[in-house]
């Protein structure tokens, strides 16, 4: 049973190439694997051409956004279950056959599930921490892999609602994938993953496996690669005019709690 895996990447080239390396190396069976590279697409050919025979890219001309990149590779994707990960994630040992595991038996049918992560230190999710490495630069990835197993745990939670999960596509298909007016990359999560229970779809995180997370270096976050102040500045400052169009559309101010309970709010 293959599963999809989708990677948005926006001119971030080194830690895309250490995500796909991982991907294929600590896979048990060839799965299918989509970048979808949003942008500055020359930024990003000599990744493209190293693992060319092993992935499948998508490519935008021009930057369109997280939201519109994920959904892309969804409609492209082949398989009954997609994996929706970040390009400044490390995937483990053996991390499709714990997942294939889980959906034979049944722990992922009608929910979305995280997968637990451990970063290099203590984030607002609660994940494991460990640091293997800040940056690409300092990262110690054959000892992540060796050290990984030791923070496993054989259980799932309901405290998901964040990057990775998987999910099934039906189920992204349903609740209409995420929302591409929103104005930058922040709060659009929150919005998928409200209408995900908003269609009884539970939201839970899986401990039997940890993908490494090295904070604020991806599509979302782009602390690694904006190298202009203002520019970075203007783009944090967006998370603002994000959570005012969650307003707008929901008719209530983003906000979290245990299980992401927002549906509270609403008269449904």
């Amino acid at each position: 049973m293959p599963i999809s895996v989708i990677i948005p990447s926006y001119k971030n080239p080194k830690y895309l190439d250490l995500c796909l390396k991982s991907i294929i190396e600590n896979q048990t069976e060839k799965n299918e694997i989509i970048a979808v590279i949003d942008g500055f697409v020359e930024v990003s050919t000599i990744v493209m051409d190293k693992y060319k025979n092993d992935i499948s890219f998508l490519e935008f001309d021009t930057n369109n956004g997280m939201p519109r990149a994920i959904n892309y590779g969804v409609y492209n994707a082949t398989n009954d279950w997609v994996l929706i990960a970040s390009e400044d994630n490390v995937f483990c040992k053996d991390w499709d056959g714990v997942l294939k595991y889980a959906i034979e038996n049944n722990m992922c049918n009608n929910r979305v599930l995280t997968i637990n992560q451990i970063e290099p230190y203590k984030g607002i999710y609660k994940m494991n921490s460990e640091n293997f490495g800040l940056s690409i630069e300092d990262f110690d990835y054959q000892r992540f892999l060796k050290e990984e197993p030791l923070f496993r745990k054989n259980e799932i939670t309901e405290d998901g609602s964040t990057f990775p999960f998987l999910i099934r596509k039906s189920d992204f298909m349903k609740v209409g994938g995420f929302d591409v007016d929103y104005p930058s990359p922040f709060v659009v999560d929150w919005d998928f993953f409200l209408k995900c229970e908003l269609n009884n779809i539970e939201l839970c995180r899986l401990h039997k496996l940890n993908f490494y997370h090295f904070i604020s270096k991806s599509t979302k976050n782009r602390d690694g690669y904006i190298e202009i102040p203002n520019e970075k500045n203007q783009f944090f400052q967006s998370e603002n005019h994000a959570a005012k169009y969650f307003q707008y559309k929901w008719g209530f101010s983003p906000k979290r709690d245990k299980n992401n309970k927002c549906k509270k709010f609403l008269n449904f």
